[in-house]
């Protein structure tokens, strides 16, 4: 076909610029509102085209190709065009990203909140004329209610269905609290403000737990999740120069005041642009979604059956409480948390006593635990994503699993680097850098995969259980290795360590052939 031609021919007739028959000419395209006429206009074997015998009865004529005209444009066409479907698209990235933008910066100013009392302590003891017995009391209480507090969070998340009304509430009750207590002036009511601040911050993790799961299908989940989990990394790097720095410069009560503000702010941010799930602004699934990229396209719908017969409140019950796989993530939790604040709270001490070093340097060569943190959570979960893409066949929780025991053994080692390693600041650093890159691995992945091995409307619930035994092991870290010290020397506080990086890696060897609850649901086999 010619320019000429092809210029003056019907759109039906060219299928695109430079598309030619075997014959030279253009096949045609059947179009839904040309095919019905097309055949009318088609002569029959005797010579005449319907179109022209219906010219005959100008009235039944012009009835019947009506009615064909109606049918041809009211025939559904099996599937939306194109431009709907990238619309569609368009916007569960969009506000995916934003909802994903506002958990990492959010969570990282529930950090502003909760540690900026760590870093204007020192500054109210010389204002104030507080000892550090007094200091002590006004945040004895916070590790207790803060641990119920997760624990309560997640419950209302999964009741009410809107994580994020959740979690920018406690956002900004943590700055009112932030900002009272930058006003008040005895012991008394900063213990009262300090343990009510305890009871709010536990609305930041698990509400973001179940976004992540209602915005990330489980086979991308793992860097997604990992990146959220770098915000405990960002919010413990910038409040020291924050809240510190406040201090420094004006008073303590600045230091408090700042991050309360900040925090205040960003939950109304929050609230106001952050979404629950695609589902409630009438877009698929994560898991639809993906569906395309990742499965075949009966995992939709496997998804959508999964949402009608989701278990009753009783029944959902049982089913945490009898899930093996995450009574193995508890203990585990326990074991990390334990070791993790252990090396937190005695390092320096370590550093100072053994080789006689000064608490700045002492201080600055423990400082690596953050960044190996970092980067150690960000490589687990893509670690554990390429697992689960390489091996779609095995249990995914299992396959995620077999992470941790690695990283676990990782700290393991980075505790006996240590302890046997030269008094070379360097070193010292890069050990603990090692140690934050092996402890923060398995700290992002438990609870993430244990979420994952339960219904999607437990998933927060299942995140509030998982932080007891976190929050349990954070706390019995203080006096059980003080003893230690004490009575055994550093000899008896390391191998301690070194056992207990190990028998967190024993106490998950039992799932790590575990699947994960959809493909438990549906016909996975070992």
């Amino acid at each position: 076909m010619t320019s000429l031609q092809r210029m003056a021919a019907p759109p039906w007739l060219v299928r695109d610029g430079s598309t030619r028959s075997q014959a030279g000419v253009a096949s045609p395209v059947r179009m839904p509102e040309q095919n019905s006429v097309a055949k009318l206009a088609r002569p029959k074997a005797n010579g005449q085209s319907d179109v022209a015998r219906f010219a005959r009865f100008p009235m039944a004529g012009a009835g019947a190709l009506a009615t064909i005209f109606a049918r041809s444009l009211t025939r559904p066409t099996g599937r939306p065009s194109r431009s709907s479907r990238s619309s569609s698209t368009d916007k569960f990235q969009r506000t995916r990203l934003v909802t994903f933008t506002g958990m990492v910066a959010g969570y990282a100013v529930y950090y502003f909140t909760r540690l900026s009392f760590t870093y204007v302590g020192l500054a109210m003891r010389s204002d104030l004329g507080l000892s550090m017995v007094q200091l002590g009391a006004i945040s004895s209480l916070f590790p207790l209610a803060y641990m119920n507090s997760k624990f309560l969070s997640g419950i209302l998340s999964d009741l009410l269905g809107s994580p994020v009304l959740i979690f920018s509430l406690g956002l900004m009750c943590t700055g009112v609290l932030n900002i009272a207590f930058s006003t008040a002036n005895t012991v008394p009511m900063f213990t009262l403000i300090w343990l009510l601040n305890g009871l709010f911050q536990g609305c930041g993790a698990t509400p973001c737990n179940k976004m992540l799961v209602n915005w990330f299908p489980a086979r991308s989940r793992g860097k997604w999740w990992s990146s959220w989990n770098a915000s405990h990394n960002m919010g413990g790097f910038l409040i020291p120069l924050l809240a510190g720095g406040l201090a420094a410069r004006f008073s303590w009560r600045a230091g408090m005041f700042g991050p309360g503000v900040i925090a205040l702010v960003a939950g109304v941010l929050a609230l106001l642009f952050m979404k629950d799930s695609p589902e409630k602004l009438g877009l698929p699934s994560a898991e639809e979604w993906a569906a395309p990229r990742f499965a075949t396209s009966n995992e939709a719908k496997v998804e959508e059956k999964e949402a009608d017969e989701a278990p009753e409140d009783e029944k959902l019950w049982k089913q945490l409480l009898r899930n093996k796989f995450l009574w193995c993530m508890a203990a585990m939790h326990f074991f990390i948390y334990f070791i993790r604040q252990g090396v937190l709270n005695w390092a320096h001490f370590y550093i100072m006593d053994e080789f006689g070093v000064p608490a700045m340097e002492a201080t600055a060569r423990v400082s690596g635990f953050e960044l190996g943190g970092l980067l150690g959570c960000i490589v687990a979960g893509q670690v554990s994503d390429w697992l689960i893409s390489r091996y779609p066949q095995r249990g995914a929780a299992g396959l995620r699993a077999q992470v941790m025991v690695v990283y676990s053994l990782a700290a393991a080692a980075a505790v006996f680097s240590l302890w046997v390693g030269p008094p070379i600041a360097l070193l010292q650093w890069a050990s603990m850098a090692a140690f934050g890159f092996a402890i923060y691995g398995p700290q992002t992945l438990i609870t993430m995969t244990g979420v994952e091995t339960v219904p999607r409307r437990a998933a927060a619930t299942a995140g509030g259980l998982l932080a007891y035994p976190a929050q349990l092991g954070s706390m019995c870290a203080g006096l059980p290795f003080a003893l230690l010290v004490q009575n055994y020397g550093w000899g008896g506080f390391f191998p301690s360590l070194i056992g207990l990086s190990l028998v967190s890696a024993a106490v998950i060897v039992p799932t790590l052939n575990t699947p994960s609850y959809w493909q438990a649901r549906h016909g996975w086999k070992k």
